[in-house]
């Protein structure tokens, strides 16, 4: 069946987005309806001809308009009584455009066209604009996104992993060589951003590269997995990361790193690409009683890339200078456990740049568990390092916008 008007500006141009709520009006019989959804195939279903019929009285000569609440993003579609011309107006990023068939059907068939061969400018207008006024935009603005999802790994490469006072004691005298490490960090996020509640499973994979001088001097490689539930809409995300931590002293740790991420969805229609640079400094001051007090710093670019789709080619142009700074406590428990720690931390994220939803946010929790490095004696002048660690955490997060907490567990072996 042929696609209506409506449908056919969802699909060409829906980015991402939770809750759709479109009201229908026939201008010429005043009957109207209005209908909310959480999913593309439902929108498409419902915008259906004779999904419109069985609610309105509907022909093809009637005034029609539809007013489309994209998550925040008004947009209106209008066929004038007795003319074929369909206009689109998003009023809010300056884009007005009327297609004018011999038939509604020859309109929509040119609204098409357009969008495929040169609508690129107005996708990519529309794909920014959601990251501004969308709370769950899967490239940006909020902490499920693409873009923060990226940061928090890149972060945890450079500090989380290295600012405790056990990893960061060092191999420094004799011959030394050291084991290669997996780790395994599942999380479980719960967000409510504004009144819209999502979900999230993150599993970042990395596998870190050691330096027989000191076990950590490493190259990191990291695939980081994220599923996310939005409102019954679901979207998936896929990266790599490099990174290179680098220890300036026993207390001292820089961190660069690259990565790359895509996110896409088939309920919502989403997909877009984003790349980063970062560094990240952590600091460590050993205190009384053995605690330890660490001090991360991170300083990140993390773009959207172009996306292909054959001969159609979009970029929405967001582009952010990103701020991630932390403080730390390791408190011992070896009162407890041996080689146990409590760690008590603050995190404060902010983005600037593009405009988002979600600008900046903070975290604030712990984590308990172990964290030692074995050093066995091969002989009298040579060592070899292995690193163990296992914890389990808790955080809130906090801003203006949003509050929500996070679940999660750490292996390395």
């Amino acid at each position: 069946m042929k696609k209506t008007l409506l449908s056919v500006i969802l699909c060409a141009t829906i980015v991402q987005a939770d809750v759709f709520e479109i009201t229908v009006v026939n201008g010429t019989n005043n009957q109207e309806f209005t209908e909310s959804f959480t999913a593309v195939e439902d929108t498409f279903n419902t915008m259906d001809v004779d999904a419109i019929k069985e609610r309105i009285g509907y022909s093809e000569t009637d005034n029609i308009t539809a007013n489309v609440d994209f998550r925040g993003l008004p947009m209106e579609l209008t066929y004038a009584g007795g003319t074929t011309d369909l206009v689109l107006s998003v009023p809010s990023i300056g884009i007005t455009e009327t297609f004018s068939g011999a038939t509604r059907d020859d309109s929509v068939d040119m609204f098409e066209d357009w969008l495929k061969e040169n609508g690129a400018d107005a996708v990519e207008k529309i794909m920014k604009k959601l990251a501004e006024v969308s709370p769950s935009d899967p490239i940006a603005g909020n902490p499920n996104s693409i873009m923060s999802t990226s940061v928090a790994k890149d972060f945890d490469a450079g500090f989380t992993q290295v600012a405790t006072k056990q990893a960061s004691a060092a191999v420094t005298s004799g011959t030394s060589s050291s084991a290669n490490s997996i780790s395994i960090t599942p999380s479980y996020s719960a967000l409510d951003v504004d009144g819209v509640d999502s979900t999230s499973y993150f599993v970042p994979l990395a596998y870190s590269f050691n330096f027989d001088r000191d076990i950590n001097e490493k190259v990191i490689i990291s695939i980081p997995i994220s599923y996310t539930d939005v409102e019954g809409s679901k979207s998936a995300s896929l990266g790599f990361g490099l990174a290179y931590a680098k220890p300036l002293n026993s207390d001292w740790t820089l961190t660069p790193a690259i990565g790359y991420g895509a996110t896409g969805s088939a309920d919502l229609g989403s997909l877009a690409q984003v790349a980063s640079f970062s560094l990240t400094s952590s600091y460590a001051w050993e205190l009384d009683n053995d605690y330890t007090l660490s001090m991360g710093n991170m300083v990140g670019y993390y773009s959207s890339v172009k996306f292909y789709s054959g001969d159609y080619a979009y970029d929405p142009g967001i582009s952010n200078t990103v701020y991630r700074n932390a403080l730390m406590l390791n408190v011992p428990t070896n009162a407890i456990v041996n080689n146990t720690s409590v760690e008590l931390f603050a995190i404060d994220t902010r983005f600037t740049g593009s405009a988002l939803y979600l600008e900046e946010y903070q975290e604030y929790g712990l984590s308990y568990g172990y964290d030692l490095i074995n050093v066995n004696l091969l002989s009298d002048s040579e060592k070899y390092s292995v690193r163990r660690s296992l914890k389990i955490g808790f955080s809130y997060l906090s801003s203006d916008k949003a509050d929500g907490f996070k679940v999660n567990f750490g292996y390395v072996f």
